[in-house]
């Protein structure tokens, strides 16, 4: 009984890979949908002009009517 249907040390060297290799897999996944509800679930960050603009009227350096029209433009600009 020297002959196999199968070479069983290229077996085993597949069974090895695969169980060193599908654990990393699954665990990179895992972390990518950890990663993506944790940004997805963020609220979005705001834009810094429009952060400045709020700024500077809280610091009363325009006034609420320029506020407006300055924020318009910013808005228009998207």
């Amino acid at each position: 009984m020297d002959a196999l249907p199968f070479d069983v040390g290229g077996f085993i060297m597949a069974t090895m890979a695969v169980s060193i290799i599908l654990p990393l897999v699954i665990t990179g996944a895992v972390i990518g949908v950890i990663v993506w509800a944790i940004r997805r679930s963020a609220p979005p960050s705001e834009d810094p002009a429009v952060t400045e603009l709020k700024s500077r009227l809280a610091r009363g350096e325009i006034d609420p009517t320029e506020y407006q029209v300055r924020l318009r433009a910013l808005k228009q600009d998207d």
